[in-house]
């Protein structure tokens, strides 16, 4: 069985030692990873999505944390700077279905993303020191 992304971060963020906390995100490098900590964390990533969670349905599927990770790049329809031509109201009908295809906690935790609600224990600079260049040095923390 895969961890989800969610389950992955939560789970480093409860490690007691920065020590331990940059080895697992090493560890557990992903593209997903690498995505939903930038949705989160980077200033620069702007979601042209409303603040809050939009009504979808949960995922009630089990085993479907392998999602995010196969789908990360989709976020990029959401964000400022890509696909420029998407209507408002598809943009927002597209991370509805995304979320629905989620495992329940990934969905969740890319809703807090894209609102930048960071991952509980999980600071910039253990983030900087797992995968350094990932978020600019000027961004606040």
């Amino acid at each position: 069985m895969v961890n989800g992304v969610a389950e992955t971060l939560t789970k480093i963020g409860k490690k007691k030692t920065t020590k331990d906390k940059i080895e697992a995100l090493k560890k557990a490098d992903s593209l997903g990873i690498r995505i939903m900590l930038q949705a989160a964390y980077d200033s620069n990533v702007e979601f042209l999505l409303p603040e809050g969670a939009p009504p979808y349905k949960k995922n009630e599927l089990v085993d479907q944390e392998h999602i995010f990770l196969k789908e990360a790049n989709y976020v990029t329809y959401f964000i400022k700077g890509f696909h420029p031509n998407l209507t408002q109201t598809k943009r927002e009908y597209m991370f509805v279905q995304f979320l629905e295809r989620l495992a329940p906690e990934d969905a969740e935790m890319l809703v807090q993303a894209k609102d930048k609600i960071k991952v509980k224990g999980i600071t910039l600079n253990h983030i900087n020191e797992a995968f350094p260049g990932l978020i600019p040095e000027n961004v606040e923390a």
